[in-house]
């Protein structure tokens, strides 16, 4: 006998059947409706990857070259931004101690078919002595100085990773990733200023530098009118005295006396008592300071007498190369700014060169770039300045910027003591 369902149990299984399709085909659709969704999402967030994969699922082809936009005004404009907006971040990522070994392009600088450009994408690594603010700060400085402006300036939570943009007329040319490695040494570097006092006219600026919390050497001639008087105010300061000893050879005495002068004409007895005379008259000086610039014949035994009155004194000599980065220093004096072993005696000091053989503002500003770069790599420098007014306003400009880059202003005294 053949088993057979009832009406009604074959009409309850008939439902549970259509239930469980009702069920999965709601599952199916709900399923559907949360992928569409999320697909939506990630067009919206990520719409250029999202066109990639489009490209690449219909396999459509690709540009392999953007033809050469017309060089029009606002072309020219974008170009000159951009530039503007490069050099005003190197001078912030040499202000870092960023070399270029740490700076990478992570995506190109590149034009769209509309004409517009794509910002550069950069990623660089700073060392872990820099907080992320002084980052920020000092790539800020130096941005709107070049007439930008940061317009986006975050920090990942995780990472600690800084994200700047950078933006030049509501563009933004540039999209930087700033990291801090610890293990990376912030190097550090000491650097003297002296300030040559030689004219009546440059009392003024003379007066308005002695009023700088940074400390300066002021190397001030002996035989000025008030000069021990200038002296006394400079250094009640945190500012150091030191005496301008003409120092010159024989076919060029203009506008010095030759008596007040160390000369290859005078005798070894002359000479000495030029260097006594300049530093009874000058008791606060630390030091000389050869002035002007210029090889002698016999210049070793011209100065014989000049260092050993020194020594005797403990005082340091200080030697004008007569030109930027060092050129023309004498013999056997160690490298820039630093002393001659003489067994315990302060030896010839070299300087690293004149700030100011140009009187001009860039060329100073720059001059002041290199020895604080020599400084850095040496650990200390001397560079010499005549007291003048564009002289004055570099200086002030440019030193909180140079402490930030690892510069520590000092008196040459401080260098010849460590």
């Amino acid at each position: 006998m053949r088993f057979r369902y009832t009406h009604s149990a074959r009409t309850r299984m008939a439902i549970r059947k259509s239930q469980r399709r009702s069920y999965a085909r709601y599952a199916l659709l709900g399923t559907a409706a949360v992928v569409l969704l999320a697909l939506a999402v990630w067009i919206m967030l990520y719409q250029d990857q999202a066109r990639k994969v489009v490209d690449w699922l219909l396999d459509r082809p690709n540009p392999v070259a953007v033809p050469e936009l017309e060089r029009t005004s606002a072309w020219k404009t974008d170009q000159e931004a951009f530039h503007a907006m490069e050099a005003a971040l190197y001078g912030a990522f040499m202000n870092l101690q960023v070399t270029p070994g740490r700076i990478r392009d992570t995506a190109p600088r590149t034009a769209t078919a509309t004409g517009r450009w794509r910002p550069l994408e950069r990623s660089i690594i700073v060392s872990g002595a820099y907080s992320l603010a002084e980052c920020n700060l000092e790539i800020a400085r130096a941005v709107v100085r070049a007439g930008g402006k940061v317009s986006r300036a975050e920090e990942r939570t995780r990472t600690g990773v800084l994200l700047l943009d950078i933006t030049y007329d509501d563009d933004v040319t540039h999209r930087l990733n700033i990291t801090r490695d610890p293990a990376i040494r912030r190097k550090t570097g000491r650097l003297a200023v002296v300030i040559a006092y030689t004219d009546g006219d440059q009392r003024a600026v003379v007066e308005g530098l002695s009023d700088f919390t940074r400390p300066l050497t002021f190397a001030l001639f002996p035989w000025a009118d008030g000069v021990n008087e200038m002296a006394g105010e400079l250094m009640r300061g945190d500012h150091e005295v030191m005496a301008l000893l003409p120092v010159r050879p024989a076919s060029d005495t203009a506008g010095l006396p030759r008596r007040r002068s160390v000369s290859t004409t005078h005798s070894e007895l002359t000479n000495r008592r030029v260097v006594e005379d300049a530093l009874s008259t000058l008791p606060g000086a630390q030091g000389v300071l050869r002035y002007p610039a210029g090889r002698m014949d016999n210049e070793a035994a011209v100065l014989a007498p000049v260092l050993d009155e020194l020594g005797k004194r403990n005082l340091y000599y200080l030697d004008n190369p007569g030109g930027p980065g060092g050129a023309g220093g004498p013999r056997g004096s160690g490298g820039p700014g630093r002393p001659e072993d003489r067994g315990g005696e302060y030896g010839p000091l070299r300087a690293w060169g004149v700030l100011d053989p140009l009187y001009n503002p860039v060329i100073i500003s720059m001059n002041l770039d290199r020895a604080s770069l020599s400084a850095l790599e040496d650990t200390r420098a001397i560079v010499i300045a005549d007291a003048r007014p564009h002289t004055l306003q570099v200086l002030m400009n440019r030193m909180r910027y140079l402490e930030i880059r690892g510069i520590e202003f000092v008196r040459v005294s401080d260098l010849v003591d460590n």
